[in-house]
């Protein structure tokens, strides 16, 4: 059990609901203030002194995001800010670390990437699931692919960039499995996993137009072959539609980037000239089919039934059904006899 001077402690900085607003509104322009002031003196100031700087404002911002009061099933917007900003301080602080540990160039090392990201991951989870924060959930995701290529780097050494876009594949199947698995409880978390699955779809693209930093850095160039379009192509189209059925627009945004993507990596001429033959007369095709389909001569359909018609009036009693004489049962008496006994 805590005691009451901590319990004192946490409570003071706690941020009270009716000034989370003011308090995230403030946190935003302290943090970016940390970094400036990390990023100007670094190598001007001692590696512990940068640390510590560091960690005081995680510790303060981040720990106000934990420590604010759950009002609602998900974190209000302040608490959201709070959080996302005391994230963002985490991980500087963890590179301070890291540069502490005696590592110059935390990013060089593929080790260290490993265990950085995995530390920044477990702290994401936390405000992901136990503060059932959607966006900490995507970061998490984010983070937790980053440790995957990473970690792969680290312990096997690929030679070019067909591991890692190998790798950002699995990622893509295994955030669609983790949305399908979050759907009906966590609906906001799983959209967010669509959103990992994009951005790690775009990353697969982009890594055709050049070398990218994740902070991990994968080499880029290459020739796409069909294969790789395709998948690029249906990812971008299944976030389309996913983004319209479900009227989240965040999908459709990225999908929007990965069809992009597709067309710049697919659509240069080839080295033989121009030519519709493969993608061009192909999706040419099938639009044009499904436009077809939608615009095709319809039948109006049969009227609708008019009401149940009232049932019929009773009919009156005829003069000699009314004189008819009515048969009486006799009557049992007491001791369960009848007259007739």
């Amino acid at each position: 059990m805590p005691s009451a001077a901590a319990e004192r402690a946490l409570a003071s900085v706690r941020p009270h609901p009716h000034r989370g607003d003011l308090i995230a509104a403030a946190a935003v322009p302290l943090a970016l203030g940390v970094v400036m002031t990390e990023v100007r003196f670094d190598g001007l100031w001692g590696r512990g002194v940068l640390f510590v700087l560091a960690l005081l404002a995680t510790t303060l911002v981040l720990g106000m995001g934990l420590l604010a009061t759950l009002e609602e099933p998900q974190p209000r917007a302040y608490q959201t800010v709070l959080l996302v900003a005391g994230l963002a301080l985490l991980a500087l602080t963890i590179v301070r670390l890291a540069q502490m540990l005696g590592e110059d160039s935390p990013f060089a090392a593929s080790g260290t990437v490993t265990w950085m990201t995995t530390l920044f991951a477990a702290a994401a989870a936390v405000a992901a699931w136990h503060l059932r924060s959607p966006i900490c959930a995507l970061i998490e995701f984010v983070a937790g692919g980053i440790t995957l290529l990473a970690f792969v780097q680290w312990v096997f050494d690929p030679r070019g960039p067909n591991t890692s876009r190998w790798l950002l594949l699995v990622l893509i199947l295994v955030y669609t499995a983790v949305h399908v698995r979050l759907r009906e409880h966590w609906p906001r978390h799983a959209v967010h996993a669509v959103n990992a699955a994009a951005l790690a779809a775009i990353v697969l693209g982009a890594s055709y137009l050049g070398g990218i930093f994740l902070p991990v850095r994968l080499a880029g160039g290459g020739h796409a072959g069909t294969g790789w379009e395709l998948v690029l192509l249906a990812v971008g189209l299944a976030l389309v539609a996913y983004a319209g059925v479900d009227r989240e627009p965040g999908p459709g945004y990225l999908g929007f980037v990965v069809l992009v993507l597709f067309v710049a990596i697919a659509a240069p001429r080839s080295v033989s000239g121009a030519s519709l033959i493969g993608w061009p007369i192909l999706l040419l095709l099938l639009g044009g089919a499904g436009v077809a389909a939608g615009l095709r001569p319809r039948r109006d359909l049969p009227p609708e039934p008019g009401p149940p018609a009232p049932p019929p009036p009773p009919r009156p009693m005829t003069d000699r059904a009314a004189e008819a004489p009515t048969e009486m049962l006799p009557r049992d008496e007491p001791g369960g006899q009848s007259e007739s006994s």
